[in-house]
């Protein structure tokens, strides 16, 4: 009789054990969801901007850092050449032939003497964004220099 007792006993617990485990689980994958779901829903974070103004004796803007995007004010006109080289892991500028960044600009491009090179004129008087491609390779330091002049090349 103690032993029909003890096992119905075991029995009980055992489905009572049952029961917990299938709880816990429960739990456990809906937390898993909630917090998947979490960092899926999150906005992706803002790539750094840097505002600038071109110096007045030579008309450029120098930067290094890791800094994306670059905002400016340009008048209708000004022909503006940008470059960047990005700095390699030893600290030091990455070879031409290396470099995987390409400056981009919202204008048309008007001459470039290499693809590491962007140069165009401005259409008009306004805050223009400069940053580069791939995207791939954001967030690593570069050098950044971007001039501004009111005469074309060669005048």
């Amino acid at each position: 009789m103690k032993t029909i007792a003890a096992m119905l006993c075991l029995e009980k617990r055992g489905a009572h054990m049952t029961s917990l485990r299938t709880l816990v689980r429960a739990i456990g994958a809906s937390i898993l969801v909630s917090v998947s779901a979490q960092a899926q829903d999150e906005p992706p974070q803002p790539a750094p901007i840097q505002k600038f103004k071109l110096g007045r004796t030579d008309g450029c803007f120098r930067y290094i850092g890791d800094a994306v995007e670059f905002v400016g004010h340009f008048k209708a006109g000004s022909y503006i050449g940008i470059s960047m080289i990005t700095i390699g892991p030893d600290g030091f500028p990455t070879p031409a032939a290396d470099e995987q960044r390409a400056p981009a600009m919202d204008l048309p491009e008007w001459k470039s003497a290499s693809p590491y090179f962007w140069f165009g004129a401005t259409t008009t008087s306004r805050d223009y964004s400069i940053t580069f491609v791939p995207r791939a390779v954001w967030g690593s330091a570069a050098i950044v220099t971007i001039c501004g002049r009111q005469t074309p090349p060669g005048n």
